[in-house]
């Protein structure tokens, strides 16, 4: 009888091991899918941000100089 006691001790806590470190796994994908949607999120505001940037270079009121620039280059 003792040794069927440890036996079932035994495997409990092989199965209480395998629950613990089943779970810290899941946890370190769930961390690491909140890290992917952190990135996503940062690469979207540099994304507006560089937009922003630019949309604001185009309507910037131009110069005489860089009307006439443009013109001779071809790019009026």
């Amino acid at each position: 009888m003792n040794t069927a006691n440890l036996a079932i001790i035994g495997v409990m806590l092989l199965v209480g091991m395998a629950s613990a470190l089943g779970l810290y796994k899941a946890g370190g994908k769930s961390q690491k899918a909140n890290t992917a949607d952190q990135d996503v999120k940062d690469a979207q505001s540099a994304l507006d941000r560089a937009s922003a940037m630019a949309q604001a270079e185009a309507d910037k009121p131009a110069t005489e100089t860089d009307i006439l620039a443009r013109l001779n280059r071809g790019n009026a």
